[in-house]
């Protein structure tokens, strides 16, 4: 696979303009020309005139991933991150897996401002022995250089300071900079016994590398070859009656005995698990993510990104990587469906876990139900965030002419024709107005339930007139059929549906119905507004039921 630190130097012929002026600001021509790209898998880099990374993508296929792009220029995002590229870099890989880890290794790298990452992008703390210096120190660290040995994910800045107060007590190694080092003066903890001061040569190199490899078994976990050896010196130091050291050390041991790693290091037990639901709507991205720890959430998380693509699939990808790359990574990861190359990315995972990684859907038990919460609450994520994008899809999806902003459902309750109740809800950009709400008796309907939706209707339009956006009934064909003879007879330029409970079936008015698909924020809206409906119509008939005599 080709190195990812020279990717200019593995493209083909970089596409640059020929024929465009700043005043046009528009993608460069040659960029159209998609015969310059292979049809292989690979990375993509959209690039300024100065060489900055835009946008680095991955592609089974590079030639018809990139032609998307210019498919999609209505798109404001895509648009301007066509005007702004004038470099097209482009790397051929062998195969998909490493098309994946070379994408992972770039964005880190270049950080492009067109691929999904989070504001804060601090990694976990971890600690850091410089092996790769000729007297190693040991240092509080976010990104570890090649070469030394790193410890971590710790679960917190406080607890990677504190264990590294231990191995410089226990093995008297130094934390000092390099230009402190230099100087050649022992500093503080040389006398206080924190260090070995070996910048000063008070100790022989071959001594401090051997306190290295003490301190690096005691941090792999592997006391007690340390525990043997430092138990036979102090015999031997009270055995010459240095009581002074002996005691040193017999603290140092007790100091050893009573320390676990497991307190300093994030671990995930076998049975823990992350949670993982993703939505896109329009340029927007929408994510929710739940740690569960023994069967139970105990933090979630929420995020609004901007994102290029359309799929959710793809967004979720690109997110997982960006989201792990600084977070200690669970056994299993269930998401709400599964991402974009989900096999390469259980590859990288786990690699990078060091142990298996799993990446997949459930369809029941508890997990499913954890994961339905996590749906439930990405919806209502969504619809605090951004109801404008919701409003255009569930616009689509029902073919409305208006936008949903005022969304009015009713339904119908009773016991065999008797105590017959009407409910109807308000609903203004995806929120409640309970001061809106209405119960009706029913009058004088005939029996059934469509004769009693109509004389509801009736009655709602007549004393107030102003009709919604969207009129929605809780039923199918029958419930839908009677409310588009009131809104014909009353004239009302509503649009209208009707979601029948079940499989959650809409019909429309021009005879076309469909499914709504499970787990998405427009279905979940939807089903709400309805269920209201139908609560309220519920509780208004019990309440009659108990004030009059059977």
């Amino acid at each position: 696979m080709p190195s990812p630190n020279m990717p200019k130097k593995r493209s083909a012929r970089s596409a640059r303009s020929t024929g465009w002026s700043k005043k046009q600001k528009k993608p460069l021509q040659v960029l159209e020309n998609k015969d310059d790209l292979p049809e292989g898998p690979g990375i993509y880099i959209f690039r300024t005139a100065s060489g900055k990374a835009l946008y680095i993508g991955k592609a089974i296929n590079l030639k018809k991933r990139v032609a998307q792009y210019f498919k999609k220029k209505d798109q404001p995002m895509i648009a301007n991150l066509l005007a702004r590229s004038a470099v097209l870099d482009f790397i051929v890989t062998d195969d998909e897996a490493d098309a994946l880890l070379l994408e992972s290794d770039l964005v880190h790298s270049y950080q492009p401002p067109f691929n999904i990452r989070l504001k804060d992008d601090k990694s976990f703390p971890s600690i850091e022995i410089t092996l790769i210096e000729d007297f190693p120190g040991i240092y509080f660290s976010r990104k570890a250089k090649a070469g030394n040995f790193a410890l971590g994910p710790l679960v917190n800045a406080r607890k990677a300071k504190n264990l590294i107060d231990t191995v410089t007590r226990l093995f008297r190694l130094r934390s000092c900079s390099n230009v402190l080092f230099k100087k050649g003066i022992p500093c503080l903890y040389h006398h206080i016994e924190r260090c070995s001061a070996p910048c000063a040569g008070k100790i022989e190199r071959s001594l401090y590398r051997q306190q290295v490899e003490y301190a690096l078994d005691f941090l792999k976990g592997r006391k007690g070859k340390i525990k043997a050896k430092l138990g036979e010196r102090m015999l031997s130091l009270a055995a010459s009656q240095n009581f002074e050291q002996a005691q040193k050390l017999k603290e140092d041991l007790e100091l050893m005995e009573k320390f676990s790693l497991r307190s300093y290091i994030s671990t995930r037990s076998h049975g823990d698990f992350d949670v993982l639901a993703a939505c896109v709507l329009g340029q927007e991205a929408f994510f929710v993510h739940f740690v569960v720890v023994g069967g139970r959430v105990c933090k979630s998380g929420y995020f609004n990104l901007q994102t290029l693509h359309d799929a959710a699939d793809e967004a979720l990808r690109e997110f997982m990587i960006d989201f792990y790359r600084r977070r200690p990574l669970p056994g299993e990861i269930i998401v709400s469906r599964l991402p974009d190359q989900s096999a390469g990315l259980v590859g990288l995972f786990s690699a990078q876990a060091g142990r298996r990684v799993t990446i997949r859907t459930v369809r029941q038990g508890k997990k499913r139900k954890i994961l339905d919460l996590a749906l439930k609450n990405l919806a209502l994520f969504v619809q605090k965030s951004d109801y404008r994008s919701l409003g255009e899809k569930i616009k689509e999806m029902l073919h409305l002419g208006k936008f949903p902003s005022h969304i009015e459902a009713f339904d119908i309750s009773h016991l065999g024709e008797k105590n017959r109740v009407g409910a109807q809800v308000v609903f203004q950009n995806g929120r409640p107005q309970k001061r809106r709400y209405r119960s009706y008796i029913i009058r004088s309907a005939p029996a059934g339930d469509t004769e009693a939706l109509k004389e509801v209707l009736t009655r709602r339009f007549r004393d107030e007139p102003s009709p919604p956006d969207l009129l929605l009934i809780d039923g199918g064909l029958p419930q839908l059929e009677a409310a588009r003879q009131v809104k014909i007879q009353l004239g009302l330029p509503c649009d209208l549906a009707a979601l029948a409970k079940g499989e959650e079936r809409v019909f429309l008015e021009d005879g076309y119905s469909f499914v709504l698909e499970p787990g998405t924020p427009a279905r979940h809206l939807l089903q709400n507004i309805r269920d209201e409906a139908h609560r309220r119509a519920i509780a208004h008939h019990r309440r009659r039921r108990e004030k009059l005599p059977s």
